[in-house]
């Protein structure tokens, strides 16, 4: 089935609590920004900084799922990772949710990583280049069947997994 890239997902936009307010800073809730996920890793284990519950509550940040993908959409343009468990994230990045039926959270982090380069050809700005939430209504793609998404998504993650593994092993020896 052929559809626009943003019809197979729920666009989440993130925010930053006031910094000037320490009750909003160094909870117990993992605050993503780009610097934590652009390593070219699958997920994102740390976060550099974090939240209380009152800051997302009183700002426009947004608490992402496990399985939800996160996408850096402005200045450094195009970083993806996956959320293994619950993040609240700034206003440089975009939350990615699967909409269930036709997409699995897996499948449309691959769907997203294949498009990545189609993404940055289609940024705004003059200043700082930005995704914005039309970029993804101008990209067309073909999505299979769930069945066929889940095989595809197997294959690609046992080579994450692998290459995850690898990166492990080359930290121990360098250290």
């Amino acid at each position: 089935m052929k559809c626009k890239l943003s019809e197979v997902m729920d666009l989440i936009g993130g925010g930053t609590p006031k910094t000037s307010k320490p009750e909003y800073w160094n909870g117990n809730i993992p605050w993503i920004s780009v610097k934590d996920f652009n390593n070219d890793f699958r997920y994102v284990y740390k976060t550099e900084k974090s939240i209380t519950q009152l800051g997302l509550q009183k700002s426009s940040t947004k608490l992402l799922q496990r399985g939800d993908v996160i996408i850096s959409a402005r200045g450094t343009v195009g970083e993806i990772a996956t959320i293994p468990f619950a993040m609240a994230f700034n206003q440089s990045c975009y939350g990615l949710r699967a909409k269930k039926g036709m997409v699995t959270s897996d499948y449309l982090y691959y769907l997203i990583k294949h498009n990545v380069s189609v993404l940055k050809k289609n940024t705004h700005g003059s200043v700082f280049d930005t995704i914005t939430r039309n970029t993804f209504d101008n990209i067309e793609v073909e999505i299979p069947s769930i069945k066929i998404q889940q095989k595809i998504s197997s294959i690609l993650n046992d080579y994450d997994k692998k290459i995850e593994l690898n990166n492990a092993i080359n930290n121990n020896l360098a250290a």
